[in-house]
């Protein structure tokens, strides 16, 4: 008796690949969600203003930057 496995190819992404916005605590290093997202492919080149978050983590309000910025899978 034979097996024969069969791979199934890799399905192609179909559309953009939007992406959640996760603000990082500067105090405690947790992830906080922004409510905003994104189209990865643009990430790179978007300008980011800084902005204000209200961080449950920590109770302080904060503005964030894109450098405190990391994108949720």
């Amino acid at each position: 008796m034979r097996m024969f496995l069969s791979r199934r190819a890799p399905k192609a992404q179909k559309g953009p690949v939007i992406k959640r916005l996760l603000i990082r605590c500067p105090s405690t290093a947790k992830l906080t969600p922004s409510g905003q997202t994104i189209d990865e492919s643009l990430w790179t080149a978007v300008k980011v203003k800084n902005h204000k978050i209200s961080c449950p983590h920590c109770r302080q309000v904060h503005t964030w930057t894109k450098k405190d910025v990391v994108l949720a899978r």
